[in-house]
Parts: structure tokens; sequence; C-alpha cells
């Protein structure tokens, strides 16, 4: 016994198997992308924090150095600003951070007093600087702890640089710290230069107060932002620091550069009147096999599962296949015995109306029992002759005009039969003759019990032609038209075995259509059906000659 091909159970399965598999993976890959981006922002937010936090530390050292400046009622004090600064530790405080010191705010035409209020301070000879052409100057009074950086900036003028004096202008009008935008610090004397900062604290209420001006911290951006980071565990993190209003100016860029594609983290930050921008790249990205290892063996678990799965049901309907074959047989024979018991008895039915129509009309024309019998034989013997044609033992005649003839001699006379019928020689093969007589032999049979060939009925008449079809092959049309005496009130009756059988031929075999149209006056059947290229009509000089 030949094994059919399993059917598509097993592929569905596989699909199916795979498509959860593959939401499995997903959501695994989801989790995955999750936990590591939920990692990394936890170390990027962490470093940003640091850096902030570090600012904000040196902006409550500001406010303490003016609070010192407001309990000595305004005089700068260098023994107590220097006991101050001794209180405050360096290293971990001041990281990143030049020191801590105090601008006067004066007319510029008081500069001469500035720099001997310096000298007297620090015992060094400076110049209030650069020149300026404003009214008003700002020079560094005051600046700790004392280291040779710091030394260099006393003197210096910040109010001659724009974003230094746009930065005091807002300190004055906000009362709050204002941080200015990227310079270079006057202390940067070496050739490792790093972009700075300054942080401004307004003091005094205006020029006319002895000691108006700023408490004021500068800032390295390399050195803050590397204390930061480093105040806590070593984190994973390359890290890009910018002013948004200057963004081609950066204030710090981590050194270490990160090994390969990564995840990237960005945040804006307010910072004492400023914004920063904080670019955070992960420094050691995993491979992308590495961090997604999970969904990795999640996939290949599913695929085997899926295959599993295909495998099991591809195998339980090879079993069953020879069951189901079994069943199929048993169904089909049973449903052509159901079929032939049907046609038999359909038959039976037909040979007796036939019989009765035969024994009609022989007896309409008989003038003794003699005429009468040898009329009813001759109908017999057409009858017999036309089942010959339907069971396809024998075609005589194996065109359209011979098949009708055949059928209608069963129950008329052969001189009506000649006028009942009109159209061309139309040949058949073996196939659509058997067909044709099958569709004719249901249509007389019909006619014989319901319509125009009953005692009550009022004729037929058959014609047919040849003529192109829609593809332009040649196609027969035949024009059945039966009359009544009178036409049933409820239409067409309903469709019976006969009618089924003359769709099932019409159809089948001769790959045709069939038209009924039930009007006033009768019955009108239009039958179509395609020549074979092989078969075709006679020609009029054979028509005649026939």
């Amino acid at each position: 016994m030949m094994r059919r091909r399993p059917g598509p159970l097993p592929v569905f399965v596989f699909l199916a198997a795979t498509a959860v598999g593959a939401g499995l993976v997903w959501a695994v890959h989801v989790v995955e992308s999750q936990r590591d981006r939920t990692d990394f922002e936890a170390s990027a937010d962490l470093a940003v924090d640091r850096v902030v936090t570090r600012i904000e530390k040196h902006v409550v050292l500001l406010q303490a150095t003016r609070g010192l400046i407001a309990a000595q009622e305004g005089e700068l004090n260098r023994l107590a600003f220097d006991r101050f600064m001794a209180t405050i530790d360096t290293i971990n405080e001041l990281g990143g951070v030049q020191g801590l010191g105090f601008a006067r705010l004066i007319p510029t035409a008081n500069s001469p007093a500035v720099e001997a209020e310096i000298e007297a301070r620090y015992r060094v000879d400076v110049q209030v600087r650069p020149p300026t052409t404003e009214p008003w100057r700002t020079p560094i009074v005051m600046l700790g702890p004392v280291t040779d950086r710091n030394l260099v900036a006393l003197g210096y003028d910040m109010y001659v640089d724009p974003t230094r004096r746009a930065a005091m202008g807002r300190a004055i009008v906000s009362g709050l710290p204002q941080m200015s935008g990227p310079v270079e610090l006057v202390q940067e004397i070496t050739q490792d230069k790093q972009t700075g900062f300054l942080i401004y604290l307004a003091f005094g209420t205006g020029p006319d107060t002895p000691t108006s001006g700023f408490v004021y911290a500068p800032f390295r951006g390399g050195d803050l932002v590397r204390a930061a980071l480093a105040a806590g565990p070593p984190l994973p993190v390359a890290v890009t620091v910018t002013d948004t209003e200057a963004p081609d100016r950066p204030i710090y860029t981590s050194p270490d550069k990160p090994l390969g594609q990564g995840l990237v983290l960005q945040r804006a930050v307010e910072l004492a009147g400023r914004q920063w921008s904080f670019t955070v790249r992960e420094l050691y990205p995993p491979a992308p096999w590495r961090r997604n290892i999970g969904s990795l063996l999640v996939g290949v678990i599913s695929f085997l599962f899926a295959g599993a799965a295909a495998a099991a049901v591809s195998a339980r309907q090879n079993e069953a296949e020879q069951v189901r074959a079994l069943a199929a047989a048993a169904r089909r024979e049973a449903e052509y015995r159901g079929l032939l018991l049907n046609e038999m008895k359909h038959r039976i039915k037909n040979h007796i109306a036939r019989i009765q129509s035969i024994a009609r009309q022989s007896a309409r024309g008989a003038t003794d029992v003699k005429a009468f019998t040898d009329a009813f034989d001759a109908r017999l013997q057409a009858m017999a002759a036309v089942q010959e044609i339907l069971a396809g033992t024998a075609v005589p005649q194996a065109d359209v005009r011979s098949i009708l003839r055949t059928e209608l001699r069963q129950g008329l006379d052969t001189d009506q039969v000649e006028h009942l019928m009109e159209g061309p020689v139309v040949r058949l093969d073996e196939r659509q003759a058997h067909a044709f007589a099958m569709v004719a032999h249901e249509l007389v049979t019909n006619a014989m019990k319901y319509g125009g060939l009953t005692p009550e009925g009022k004729g037929l008449r058959i014609a047919w032609s040849l003529g192109p079809g829609p593809d332009g092959a040649e196609e027969v049309t035949v024009d059945w038209g039966e009359r009544f005496a009178a036409t049933p009130e409820a239409g067409a009756p309903p469709p019976g075995f006969g009618s089924r059988l003359i769709d099932a031929s019409l159809k089948g075999e001769l790959s045709g259509t069939l038209t009924r149209d039930f009007h006033a006056a009768g019955l009108r059947i239009l039958l179509r059906f395609p020549l074979k290229p092989a078969v075709g009509a006679a020609a009029p000089e054979q028509m005649a000659a026939q």
C-alpha cells in the first residue's frame, strides 16, 4: 500500500510552536535589553549625580564663605579667611575647584586703592588688569588657598570678560549662585590647560556698600568631573560634559574610549543658572551574543521543541492513515451503491412512463390489434437502441439529429418527429454523444411525463445551431421549447433526480450550461456546450447530399 505524504498539520504545529517560541525569544530579549538598559542607566545616572553633587557642595562652600564675610561685618580679614580655609578638606571638598575668593565691585577710578589693598594683604605688587572702558571693575582681591596659580589671579578684573560679566549680572538680579559659561581661567599658567567656569554669589547691596562684590569659585572642568567620578566605586561609563549654549567647547571628555558600540544616555541638568548636557556611553559593552545569551538559549530550545512536536504529530498521522483510508473507501462504496440504487429507481420509473407513452401513441393511430402491436414493437426497439447509446456500448448515429430522433421515436410517430427538429448536422464523438443522449433522454422523458408530450400538452419544438463561444471556439446551442395547456400557478417544479442528472451530464461531461425559463405559454430550455475541435458541422453540400 502506497504511503501518503503527511498532511499540513505537522507543518502547522511546527509553525505554531515556532511562533510561540519566537514570542518567548522576543519577550526574553526585551527583558534582557531592559535589564541591561536599567543597569546602564543606573550607572549613568550615578555618574551624573556625582558631578551634580560635587558642584552643589561647592555652592554650599560659597554660601559658607559669604556667611564668614557677613560675620566679619564685611571686613576681608585674611587671617580669619585662612583659618576658615584650613578647616576645609581641600582634597575631598575642593577637588576640581581652584579655591574660594572675593572680587570687589568698584568704580574703575578706584583701581589704585584696590591694588594697595591687595599688596597689604598678600605682600605682592599687582595691578588691576586688563585695561577696560567699562565704568565698573570686579578685581579679585582675595583668593585662597594661597598657591602660585591663585596669586597670579589676584588683581584680575573679571568684569572685562562678557561671559563672566553675564554670570555676575544674573547673580545680582537673582541673589542666587550663578554659573558662567566655559572660559579659560586666569590660573591656567601651564601647558596643561583645561576648560573652566566660575560660580558667583553676590554680596552687598550695591557699589556704595563698603564690601560690595562677589564671593566666587573658579573651576577646572576636567579636574572637577574626574574628582566627582572618583568619589566612589569606579563606574563602567565614559562621560562627556558640555554647556548646551557652548557645545563646541566641552567641559570634560572622558579619556577612556568605549570598546564597541554600546548603550548611550543623554541627560540635561540645570546647574546654577546654566544647563549642562551629559552624554554617557557604555565603556565595556558586551558582544551581542553575550548580551542576548538568554534569548538565544530560549530560541534554540523552542526550535527543538517545535521540531519534536511536528515529528510527533506526523507519526500520529501516519499511524491513523490506514484507518482513514479504509473508512474513506467504505464511504465511497456506500455512496456509489446509493447512486446506483437511485439511478435504477429513476430509470424504472422512466421506462414505465415511456412504455405508457409509447402505448398511448401507438393506440392513437392503430386501426386494429396488429397495427398497435407493430407500432408498439417498433418504438420499443427505438427505446432499446437509445439504451445502447446510454450504456455506451454502441453509437449508431453520433450526431445531434440522430440522437434526438431516436429518443423522440419512443413516443411519437416518425413523421411527427422530423417536423419537430431543425438544425445543421453536428457530429459528436463517443463521449459527447453518450452525454448528450443522456440529457436528451431525460428531457424527452420529462416532456412525456409533465410537459409538451403529455396528452394535455401542446407540442414540442427543438432547434440547434453552431456558433462561436465566449473563448472563440465553436459552441453548440440547443433551443428546446415546450407548450403546455396551462402553466402551473406554483411556477417551476422543484428539481428531481432527472434534473440533477441533466445538470451533471451537461456540466461534467459536456462542460456546458443550461437555463430553464417557465413562461406563460410553456417552457424554454437553452443548452450550450463547446464542440471538440476534431468534430464539426457538415458543410452545406454534405447536408444536401444527405
